[in-house]
């Protein structure tokens, strides 16, 4: 009999044990075994809703979580430590018998690559509870370059890239800080001012006058649309039309009827024969005015023959034998 209850005491404290096992492993504790891959970033804002197992994704994928959050006296950044597990990283390739010390490796070399391209650590909001996740994505190296601060030692280290809210909040404390340098008590007097200088303008008798006379001229020209609406009826401007197609018309006809006319008229042949008759007479202008040349010089020509041959007829006046003993000179004068 004691060696009966002995053997189901054993058996319940057994059953007890697998089944707290199985609990425990239910609750997460075979994350334990999980072969993880930790690296750590650091941030230069606010993390406030950034807590330890928040979750970090990579392109909305979640592959980790968030382990410690601690802040940096040295520089006063705030250092994040995170680990992922690399089921969730394709690192094997395809090949799932590579080893775990093998795929590390193989995850934090491709890290390194990543990293040159712009992979970078940013904070996010997780919906509108105000908690916060780490993103990991692709942003523009020359924007967001690497930080120059001191990265941990002994552990892989992924740049950041500030947030959007951060970039919110700053552009809101500069526009507040614009605001607030806004001399509203001078805007109110200049504003003022012109409201006065306004409304005296405005009583202004002159200005009155104007409106008057403006109101009257809209007045007449109320009066002279009306009677012109009423001079131009339909059946008028349909008249008026049917004038303006027929004297068109009459317009065209004349038209047509001169182009036949200089067509049958041949201008283009005259005025090509024209033409010909003006380089022609150009031609002989230039030929007669050569002519005219030529016979110049033939009359100079001929007037000093006629010089010679009346010098000629003088000295056998005076000197009939001068044909046989030819021109005597003069004797010299005293």
């Amino acid at each position: 009999m004691i060696e009966a209850n002995k053997y189901k005491l054993g058996l319940f404290v057994i059953s007890g044990i697998s089944l707290l096992i199985l609990v425990l492993f239910l609750l997460g504790i075979a994350d334990i075994f999980k072969p993880k891959v930790q690296f750590v970033t650091l941030f230069d804002e606010s993390v406030q809703g950034l807590e330890p197992g928040a979750p970090v994704k990579f392109r909305g994928v979640t592959i980790g979580k968030v382990s410690s959050v601690t802040v940096r006296p040295s520089d006063n950044l705030v250092r994040v430590d995170m680990e992922a597990e690399l089921s969730a990283i394709d690192t094997a390739g395809g090949q799932e018998k590579i080893s775990v010390i093998t795929r590390k490796a193989e995850f934090f070399y491709k890290m390194e690559k990543e990293v040159e391209k712009g992979l970078r650590c940013r904070l996010d909001l997780m919906g509108i509870t105000g908690l916060k996740y780490v993103e990991m994505n692709y942003f523009d190296p020359v924007k967001f370059p690497v930080s120059d601060s001191i990265p941990p030692k002994g552990v892989r280290y992924i740049p950041s890239a500030p947030s959007f809210l951060r970039g919110l909040s700053s552009n809101i404390t500069t526009a507040l800080a614009r605001i607030a340098n806004v001399n509203f008590d001078e805007i109110a007097s200049e504003l003022v001012a012109s409201l006065k200088a306004i409304k005296s303008v405005l009583n202004d008798p002159r200005v009155n006058s104007v409106m008057q006379k403006m109101d009257s001229i809209s007045t007449q020209l109320e009066t002279t649309t009306t009677n012109i609406n009423k001079v131009m009826t339909e059946s008028t401007l349909k008249d008026f039309s049917e004038d303006v197609k027929k004297s068109l018309a009459s317009i065209n006809e004349l038209s047509k009827t001169l182009q036949k006319q200089i067509e049958d008229a041949k201008i283009a042949e005259t005025t090509s024969s024209a033409r010909v008759t003006m380089d022609d007479a150009k031609q002989a202008v230039k030929s007669f005015n050569g002519v005219s040349s030529e016979l110049s010089g033939t009359l100079k020509k001929l007037d000093e023959a006629l010089d010679s041959f009346t010098e000629l007829v003088n000295n056998l006046d005076e000197d009939p034998s001068s044909v046989i003993r030819g021109k005597q000179k003069k004797p010299a004068e005293f």
